[in-house]
C-alpha cells in the first residue's frame, strides 16, 4: 500500500509545531496546546491539509457535499476534516461536555467553522446521550433524509469521541452507504506516542465489503443464475451504493438489466444494456480481478449477434432462415428456465417454439398467414386422409373431421403442416406434441382448477423433440446447435471477487 501524503510544513509553521511540542511537557500543557493550535497554527495548516489527497480513495470518489463528524474533547480532527471536505452541511455529534468546550471565549463549533472556512450556519450539532448508539443512528438517518443528499456524497468521520460513539457512527454510515473517513497522523511523539500536530492527513477507511463482500456477490450470482434478473439487478444496485469502487457492481447491474430485458422479449433494450456492459468489461475488467468476467466475455459477443438477428425479424419473414433466430431464442430459453427450477415456464416456451415453427413453415411454404389464413391456397394440395390421420394422432379418439377454418394455432397448425409437408413435421412427431400440449394445458399458467407441474424428465423429453423438429428448418441438427450457442445466457461462477 502506498504511503500517505502529509503536509510539508513551511518554516513559520515548523516553529509553531516546535512550540506546541514543548508545551506538551508542561503541567497545563493541553490547554495551552489547544490555544496555540487554534490561534496560530490551525487556519494556515488547514489550508494545506485541504489540498491533500484522501489516502486510500479511488480517483472516482468525489468529495462530499455533507459531512458527519463525531466530536470528542479533541476538536482538531473535526476542524481539519471539515476544511478538507468544505461541505455544504456539517453535522456534529457530541456529548454535552464536548459540545461545551471552549478555547478562550470561543465555542468549539465556531472554532471548527472558522478553521474550516465555512459558515457557522452550515454547522448543525446534535447532543448524544450515554449510551448514545440510538441517538447517533437516528441523527444520521434524519440528517440524510433532511438533506436529500445521496449517501455516497455524505462522508462520516468517526475520528473523535469515545469508542462507542465512533463505532456507532461508523455503523450508521456503513449501513447508509456513506463513505467512512478518518483523520490520521504520520508521526507520534514521546513514550506515550502523542499524535504530532501538523502530521495529520485524511484517509478513507477500508470498506468492509471490499474484503467481506462474499455474501453479497453470492446472492447476486445466485439470482442471476436462476434467471431472477430483477432481484440480481436490485442487489447489484444496492452494492453500487455501498462500495467505494463500484465499477464491478455497476457492470453486474447492466448485465442484469440486459438479460432481464432479453428475458422479457425487449430485444432493443437488451442489446443496449449488454452493449454498455461489454464496454465496461473492455475498459475496466483487465485492471481488476473480476472472477466472472471470462464466463461473460465468452458468450457476450455471440449474445449481441443473436440480439441483432432478433431485432431484424419481421412478422412475415421472406425466408425460413430469417425466422429461425426467434425459434432458437425459445429453444435456448427453455432449458435455462428448467435449470432454474421453473419447469412450467420451460414447457410454455417449448410449446411456443413449436407453434412458431409451424406458423413459419406454413407461411414460407404455403403463404398462410397465422391470423387470417387463406385456406384456398392449399385446398387442392391437401390430402384429406393424411389430414384426418394427423388429427387423430393429435386429438385422439375425440377427433372429428372438420373443415379448415379459423386462425392457425398449435394443434390445427401442426395437423395441417404434417399433412402438407411431412418433411417439416412427420406424423410420428404428433404423439409427442400431443403430450407437450397436454403438459402445457395442465400447468399452473393454463387451464383447469388444480394444476399439475410437469416433471423435469417430461420437459427434457419434449424439449429434445422440439429441437429435433426445428432443426429441420436449419438443414441439420448441428447447424441449429451452433446457432443456439449465441442465444444461451452466461452463468456467473461464484467466486469471491470483491477485493
Amino acid at each position: 500500500m502506498t504511503k500517505p501524503t502529509i503536509v510539508v510544513l513551511p518554516p513559520e509553521l515548523l516553529k509553531v509545531q516546535q512550540c506546541w511540542l514543548a508545551l506538551g511537557q508542561e503541567k497545563n500543557g493541553r490547554a495551552q496546546q489547544d490555544a496555540l493550535y487554534a490561534g496560530e497554527f490551525a487556519v494556515s495548516f488547514a489550508r494545506l491539509f485541504a489540498a491533500l489527497p484522501l489516502h486510500g480513495a479511488p480517483a472516482e470518489l468525489e468529495r462530499p457535499r455533507a459531512l458527519v463528524s463525531i466530536l470528542g474533547f479533541s476538536w482538531q480532527p473535526v476542524a481539519l476534516m471539515t476544511a478538507w471536505a468544505r461541505p455544504e452541511r456539517l453535522l456534529v455529534l457530541g456529548s454535552d461536555e464536548s459540545l461545551k468546550v471552549k478555547v478562550g471565549e470561543e465555542g468549539v463549533l465556531s472554532i471548527v467553522a472558522r478553521i474550516a472556512g465555512i459558515s457557522r450556519d452550515a454547522v448543525e450539532a446534535v447532543r448524544v446521550g450515554d449510551p448514545g448508539e440510538e441517538d447517533i443512528y437516528r441523527a444520521v438517518r434524519d440528517f440524510l433524509r433532511r438533506s436529500g443528499i445521496p449517501p455516497r456524497r455524505v462522508f462520516v468521520d468517526p475520528t473523535g469521541g469515545k469508542k462507542s460513539m465512533s463505532a456507532s457512527a461508523a455503523l450508521a454510515g456503513f449501513l447508509a452507504g456513506a463513505p467512512l473517513v478518518y483523520v490520521d497522523y504520520g508521526e507520534y511523539h514521546g513514550p506515550n506516542r502523542i499524535p504530532v500536530a501538523g502530521t495529520e492527513y485524511p484517509r478513507l477507511l477500508t470498506n468492509p465489503l471490499e474484503v467481506l463482500g462474499d455474501l453479497e456477490m453470492r446472492d447476486i450470482f445466485g439470482a442471476f443464475n436462476r434467471s431472477d434478473f430483477q432481484e440480481a439487478g436490485r442487489l447489484a444496485e444496492r452494492l453500487v451504493e455501498r462500495l467505494y469502487e463500484p465499477r464491478e457492481a455497476e457492470c453486474l447491474v447492466k448485465l442484469a438489466r440486459g438479460y432481464g430485458a432479453w428475458d422479457r422479449f425487449d430485444f432493443p433494450s437488451a442489446h443496449r444494456a449488454l452493449g454498455e456492459a461489454r464496454g465496461v468489461l473492455d475498459r475496466f475488467a483487465g485492471q481488476d480481478a473480476w472472477a466472472w468476467k471470462g464466463a461473460v466475455r465468452k458468450v457476450l459477443d455471440g449474445n449481441l449477434r443473436a440480439l441483432d438477428a432478433l431485432a431484424k425479424i419481421q412478422k412475415q419473414p421472406e425466408r425460413l432462415d430469417d425466422g429461425v433466430p426467434l425459434l432458437a431464442w425459445y429453444l435456448a430459453a427453455a432449458p435455462r428456465l428448467l435449470d432454474a427450477g421453473k419447469p412450467s415456464l420451460a414447457v410454455l416456451l417449448t410449446y411456443a417454439a413449436v407453434e412458431r415453427y409451424v406458423d413459419l413453415c406454413l407461411w414460407i411454404d404455403f403463404g398462410l398467414d397465422d391470423e387470417k389464413p387463406d385456406y384456398g391456397l392449399v385446398a387442392e394440395r391437401l390430402d384429406r386422409a393424411k389430414y384426418d390421420e394427423a388429427g387423430r394422432r393429435l386429438f385422439g379418439n375425440d377427433y372429428k373431421p372438420r373443415e379448415l377454418e379459423g386462425p392457425l394455432m398449435f394443434a390445427n397448425g401442426a395437423q395441417l403442416l404434417a399433412a402438407l409437408a411431412p418433411q417439416r413435421l412427420a406424423l410420428t412427431d404428433l404423439g409427442p406434441l400431443q403430450g407437450l400440449s397436454s403438459a402445457r394445458n395442465k400447468c399452473e399458467y393454463e387451464h383447469g382448477f388444480l394444476p399439475k407441474t410437469p416433471s423435469q424428465d417430461e420437459v427434457e423429453r419434449y424439449l429434445a423433440k422440439a429441437t429435433e423438429i426445428i432443426a429441420r428448418a436449419c438443414g441439420e441438427k448441428d447447424t441449429l446447435e451452433r446457432k443456439l450457442r449465441d442465444f444461451e445466457f452466461p452463468k456467473l461462477p461464484y467466486q469471491h471477487s470483491v477485493s
